[in-house]
C-alpha cells in the first residue's frame, strides 16, 4: 500500500496488539476498519471503549467544509477518502467510506487518546446517567453485541461512581459502611 499524503510504501508496524501500516517518511498511519475501535478500547484499560462515533454513518455530520478537504486517496482500495472531524473534536481524520479504514497523520492518535480523556475527564454524573440509557437502548435495538453492549455499560457505571465520588466526597465517605446487598 501506499501513504495517501506522500505516496511513499507503507510499513507494517505493531501499535500495541494491532499491526497497523505506517508510513516510513511522514509517520502517518493507515488503521483498517475496527482496528482504531480495537486500539481504542485497550487504551486506559478501556476507560474511552464506551466512547462512540460512527464516522461513516454520520458522515455528512462530521464532515469538515470543502476547503479544508485533503483529497487524499485510500491506500487500500484508491477510492476517495473524507476528511471528517473525529466527533466533536477539532481534530480532522480522513476516512474511507467503501472500507471504512482512517489515515491518522503523524500526530493525529495522540490528539485522539487526548480528546477522550478530556471526554471521560469532563463528563457529569448526568453526562454518565444519559449515556447509560443510550447504551441500553442500542442493547435493545440489538446495534451492536449484548456482550459488547454489557462491557460498555460496565464502564460506565465505573466511570459513574468514580464521578460520584469526586463530585460528593461526603456521601462517598459513608458508603463503604452501607450494607451490600
Amino acid at each position: 500500500m501506499e501513504c495517501p499524503k506522500c505516496h511513499e510504501s507503507l510499513e507494517t508496524v505493531a501499535v500495541g496488539h494491532v499491526r497497523v501500516e505506517r508510513c516510513p517518511r511522514c509517520a502517518g498511519t493507515w488503521y483498517d476498519k475496527n482496528e482504531l475501535r480495537v486500539l481504542k478500547e485497550k487504551e486506559s484499560k478501556g476507560d474511552y471503549s464506551w466512547i462512540h462515533f460512527d464516522l461513516w454513518k454520520d458522515i455528512d455530520w462530521f464532515r469538515v467544509p470543502m476547503r479544508e478537504q485533503k483529497r487524499y486517496s485510500c491506500p487500500r482500495d484508491g477510492g476517495p477518502m473524507t476528511t471528517v472531524h473525529y466527533g466533536e473534536s477539532p481534530i480532522a481524520v480522513d476516512i474511507c467510506p467503501a472500507c471504512e479504514g482512517m489515515w491518522l497523520d503523524k500526530e493525529e492518535y495522540g490528539e485522539i487518546v487526548r480528546y477522550l480523556e478530556s471526554v471521560v475527564d469532563s463528563s457529569s454524573t448526568e453526562d454518565y446517567l444519559k449515556d447509560i440509557r443510550e447504551e441500553l437502548a442500542d442493547l435493545l435495538r440489538a446495534r451492536e453485541g449484548p456482550l459488547t453492549a454489557m462491557k460498555d455499560v460496565g464502564k460506565i457505571l465505573y466511570l459513574l461512581e468514580l464521578r460520584f465520588v469526586v463530585e460528593h466526597p461526603g456521601l462517598a465517605s459513608i458508603l463503604p459502611g452501607l450494607p451490600r446487598f
